[in-house]
């Protein structure tokens, strides 16, 4: 399981650039934000709880508290504050500029796990993490920038990067005793409350429509429940600092799939952008691994 983790946690942080590209082509469609979001979570919530039903793992049989089923709920909403941060922040800012801001979650992540564990990441972890940053400002295509940046936006796209980071630490630290599965329901469960409250007055008085609900399945596979099982199984096997590294992927992928799905214009800095990220997550995966040899 610990040489699969990496290979997984990055195609989990593959999927969730995939959605990005989805929710403009649901906007396209005309479907509002709210109800989206609502039924993408919603989707998540029954898929997993039929899955649930079907394998019969109840919680009673997983040596659980309800104290700690409640901490993986709250936990959950770490989810739903990042998409509703995120979808704040675009009306406000550029793509671009919102894609930067949220994968500060990368070096908020491994901060927040050298607090919660008391350990600091290595120096090639610290290099690697610099490397996606400066990566990720390639890859986004940030410069030059031309109009004024409105702070609240900025705002608002940080607070969706401290979640996201809230996210990948919860999702690796808390409920390893219960299966992976039930771990990732109860996480979709938080951020599906988080949702209907924040959104409740567009969900109520916007229509819903046979697209709304099509894509909210669409969207709810990708971002949640192929992301968070995988996070949730093999997270907690890699080592501190490596999960936020493969997370970046994410910009990369998003990129990619923006210029498939939309055609989006990619150019050549955008793709050295690319290339840099990718080297920073492979860097500390394969050293990683050549360096016990070394010493045994």
């Amino acid at each position: 399981m610990k040489k699969l983790a990496p290979i997984f946690v990055a195609l989990g942080a593959i999927s969730f650039g995939i959605p990005a590209s989805l929710f403009k082509i649901a906007r396209a469609q005309g479907v509002v934000n709210g109800p989206l979001l609502f039924w993408s979570f919603l989707s998540a919530v029954i898929i997993l709880g039929i899955i649930q039903i079907v394998r019969r793992q109840w919680f009673c049989q997983q040596h659980t508290s309800w104290r700690q089923i409640g901490l993986v709920v709250a936990a959950g909403t770490a989810s739903g504050f990042t998409n509703t941060f995120y979808i704040q922040a675009l009306k406000l800012i550029p793509v671009a500029v919102a894609a930067v801001m949220l994968m500060q979650a990368v070096w908020l992540s491994t901060l927040l796990g050298a607090l919660i564990h008391h350990r600091w990441p290595s120096r090639l972890q610290v290099l690697s993490i610099v490397l996606v940053l400066v990566g990720t400002v390639l890859a986004a295509g940030l410069f030059p920038i031309t109009t004024a940046l409105s702070p609240l936006g900025l705002l608002f796209s940080f607070l969706a990067a401290c979640a996201y980071a809230c996210t990948m630490q919860f999702t690796a630290s808390l409920g390893n005793n219960l299966d992976p599965l039930s771990k990732t329901w109860l996480l979709c469960l938080g951020a599906f409350l988080l949702i209907t409250i924040v959104w409740a007055p567009q969900i109520v008085h916007a229509p819903t429509t046979v697209a709304t609900v099509k894509w909210g399945v669409l969207i709810a596979l990708f971002s949640m429940v192929f992301p968070l099982v995988v996070y949730s199984i093999f997270m907690p096997y890699l080592d501190l600092g490596i999960g936020p590294i493969l997370s970046s992927l994410e910009l990369p992928a998003s990129i990619v799939v923006a210029f498939v799905l939309l055609g989006e214009t990619v150019s050549w800095s955008q793709i050295g952008g690319v290339i840099l990220i990718i080297a920073a997550v492979i860097m500390p995966n394969v050293l990683g691994m050549r360096r016990p040899r070394r010493h045994g």
